[in-house]
C-alpha cells in the first residue's frame, strides 16, 4: 500500500501510537535490558564448550566404571579422558579423607586440645556435662608434694647445683 512512499496511511479510527499488547512491551523491555547487559557477559563467557556430560556425580557405578577405564582402557579424545579424570577425582578425594580421618582415629595426636575435643571422647564428654559429678573448679584442700622445696634452693644458692643431681662432665676434666 505505502511501501514505495513511506508508510502507510492509519485509518480515521486508529489511535496515532501503536498500540502494543503487554506481553509484547515485556518482551521489549526486557530483550533492551538484555542488550545493555551481554557485552560485559560477552566478554566474561568463554563459551569453551563446558557442558555436562557423562554419569551425575550422584551415579557411583557408572562413575566407578569410568574410574576404573583410567587405568585399564586408554582415553581415545581428550573428552574420554577428562571423564575419566572427573570420575577417578570423586573416589581420590574421598579417599584421601578417607585415609586422613583413619590415620588421626589409630593414631590421634598427643595434644590436650585433641584428646579433649576429639571424636573418641565426646561420649564421655556428654556424659559429664549431662550428668554424673565433676572435679570441682577451684582446689579444695592443699596440693600435696614430696619436693622439700627450701632444701633445693638452699642447695642451689650455696653450691650452684643440687646434691643429687648427676655430675656436669667440665667437673671430672
Amino acid at each position: 500500500l505505502g511501501s514505495k512512499h513511506g508508510p502507510a496511511p492509519r485509518p480515521p479510527s486508529s489511535p496515532p501510537f501503536d498500540a502494543m499488547s503487554l506481553l509484547a512491551a515485556a518482551a521489549r523491555s526486557a530483550g533492551a535490558r538484555q542488550r545493555a547487559v551481554l557485552p560485559v557477559a560477552r566478554i566474561a563467557k568463554r563459551h569453551l564448550g563446558e557442558t555436562t556430560t557423562g554419569p551425575p556425580v550422584t551415579d557411583l557405578a557408572s562413575n566407578f566404571r569410568l574410574a576404573c577405564e583410567f587405568f585399564t582402557k586408554p582415553a581415545i579424545s581428550y573428552k574420554d579422558y577428562k571423564q575419566q579424570c572427573i570420575s577417578l577425582r570423586i573416589f581420590a578425594f574421598a579417599g584421601v579423607c578417607g585415609g586422613c580421618v583413619l590415620g588421626l582415629f589409630l593414631d590421634p595426636p598427643k595434644s590436650s586440645y585433641w584428646i579433649r575435643y576429639s571424636p573418641r571422647y565426646w561420649l564421655s564428654n556428654a556424659a559429664g556435662v549431662f550428668g554424673g559429678s565433676s572435679k570441682p573448679l577451684l582446689l579444695t584442700e592443699k596440693a600435696e608434694h614430696e619436693t622439700d622445696v627450701p632444701e633445693i634452693v638452699k642447695q642451689l644458692v650455696s653450691y650452684r647445683r643440687l646434691d643429687n643431681a648427676g655430675s656436669d662432665s667440665e667437673d671430672e676434666h
